[in-house]
C-alpha cells in the first residue's frame, strides 16, 4: 500500500518509505516520533498516523491526523489527510477513517476540524460532506498558488 502511494496522490503526500528514503522500520519510527512535539521538525506540527484495514485486516489506507494547525495547514492540509489504495476505494473506508480521526480530535479537545481537498477530488469532497463538512473560503497551495477547498467540521456536537 505504501509503495502504491509512492510520492503521493490527490494532495496526500507520499511517505519516506514509499519514496525509497527509509526502510519500513525507519518509516514506522518516523510515524511514532511524529506524535512527540520535541521530535517534530520546524514548520511541522505533531501528528498521529493511523492505518486503515478492511474486515479481513488487510491494509487499505493511511490517515494522518494533525494535533493542531499552523498557518500553512490553515491554507492546505488541515487536521486530517487520508489515502485509500485504489483497489479499496468506493467501499466506505475513507468515510469511516475520517469519522474515527474526527472522534480522536474531539477526544483531544479540538472543537472544529479543518479538512482541505483539491477542488477536482469529487470522491473526497463526498467523504468530507458525509462527515459534516461545511465549505469555507478557498485556501491556496503554498507552492503552486492553486486553489484548495477548505471544509470545517464542528466537533462540539
Amino acid at each position: 500500500m505504501l509503495r502504491e502511494l509512492g510520492g503521493g496522490e490527490s494532495g496526500f503526500g507520499g511517505t519516506s518509505f514509499g519514496l525509497g528514503k527509509k526502510d519500513l522500520p525507519g518509516f514506522l519510527r518516523e510515524c511514532i516520533d511524529g506524535e512527540d512535539p520535541a521530535k517534530v521538525n520546524p514548520g511541522f506540527v505533531p501528528m498521529t498516523v493511523f492505518w486503515v484495514t478492511d474486515d479481513a485486516d488487510h491494509l487499505v489506507g493511511i490517515v494522518r491526523m494533525r494535533h493542531h494547525l499552523n498557518e500553512q495547514l490553515l491554507q492546505r492540509g488541515g487536521h486530517v489527510g487520508y489515502y485509500i489504495r485504489p483497489a479499496a476505494r468506493g467501499m466506505g473506508h475513507a468515510k469511516a477513517a475520517l469519522r474515527l480521526a474526527l472522534d480522536r480530535l474531539r477526544e483531544m479537545g479540538v472543537e472544529r476540524a479543518l479538512i482541505t481537498v483539491d477542488p477536482d477530488n469529487a470522491a473526497s469532497i463526498r467523504v468530507i460532506l458525509a462527515n459534516g463538512g461545511v465549505q469555507d473560503s478557498p485556501g491556496r497551495h503554498p507552492e503552486t498558488g492553486q486553489p484548495v477547498n477548505r471544509y470545517w467540521i464542528d466537533l462540539s456536537k
